[in-house]
């Protein structure tokens, strides 16, 4: 069964009480549509092999990895609700994923939000693609699309083109050198806020949750000097209205998990848990697990 748009025939509670049921679960998943490996229909067959009977796609930005999904889940009976990833930031942090489950996809707020953020990441992109080959790298159009037919332009996206005509030898090594460039770092994204982020979930009937609050921990900062800030992060999204924290995700270890865990009870909030899958050769979460 395919879940979005909250309604009087299936309310907030009966979403909750799906997402937070026993059944095993990812909630947090990525596809081609964004920045994913897998298309929808690989990414719900390997999930499905490996036992999962409930699953959310949640594409950056975008709610195309649902939209196709959907039907394919349904045919080969898995529960699965509609799932979006935004990125938002707030004046005590960037970078805030906020994730939206079972909205309407036709909700006209939420449209005009998706299409606003995308004609911003279009010009950045053509920004960023400029700066790029004034250092004479030659990026194609042409090249930029091949990468995933253009579903998702992002640096992921220019670092695997350079990976590709052999001026790095791999995307992570873009990220470390070229893109760490004055000139290139001067390039920001535009960002919903926070809040925003949460009012268009909620007027698209969908609840919104805060995702992997561990990583918005810095990486000179103790775990014991970032818990302030991750309480004081996620105190500011509930005075926001979000209906719930990512307590169960790669970057927490068993011993964070628990302290989100005991946050999300204390204020009754929805507890969710998902992989963040983009490949099979996913980023090290272990960095987030230092002292």
């Amino acid at each position: 069964m395919t879940h979005c748009k909250i309604s009087e025939e299936f309310n907030k509670d009966g979403m909750r009480a799906l997402i937070e049921s026993d059944l095993k679960k990812d909630l947090h998943m990525h596809t081609r549509y964004s920045d994913g490996e897998l298309t929808p229909k690989e990414l719900i067959d390997m999930r499905v092999a490996e036992g999962y009977k409930l699953l959310a796609i949640t594409d950056h930005d975008g709610m195309g990895g649902s939209v196709a999904g959907a039907p394919y889940a349904e045919s080969v009976g898995v529960e699965f609700i509609y799932g979006i990833e935004f990125d938002s930031e707030d004046e005590l942090g960037k970078d805030l994923h906020i994730l939206g489950y079972g909205f309407d996809p036709e909700n006209e707020e939420l449209m005009d939000t998706l299409i606003y953020v995308l004609e911003e990441r279009r010009n950045r992109n053509e920004k960023f693609r400029d700066c790029l080959n004034k250092r004479g790298y030659g990026i194609k159009p042409e090249e930029i699309w091949a990468v995933n037919k253009g579903r998702y332009v992002g640096k992921p996206t220019f670092a695997t083109v350079l990976m590709q005509k052999g001026i790095v030898k791999d995307v992570k090594e873009a990220f470390a050198t070229i893109f760490k460039e004055d000139d290139l770092r001067a390039i920001k994204k535009v960002t919903l806020a926070s809040e925003k982020v949460i009012e268009v979930i909620h007027n698209a009937g969908g609840l919104a949750v805060m995702a992997h609050p561990m990583e918005q921990r810095r990486p000179d900062e103790s775990f014991e000097e970032f818990k302030p800030r991750m309480y004081a992060l996620m105190d500011r999204m509930v005075e926001y209205g979000v209906d719930g924290i990512e307590c169960f995700h790669p970057s927490a270890s068993p011993e964070q998990s628990e302290l989100l865990v005991a946050y999300a009870k204390e204020r009754g909030l929805m507890i969710t848990r998902g992989s963040d899958f983009h490949s099979k050769e996913n980023r090290n979460y272990d960095i987030f697990h230092r002292p």
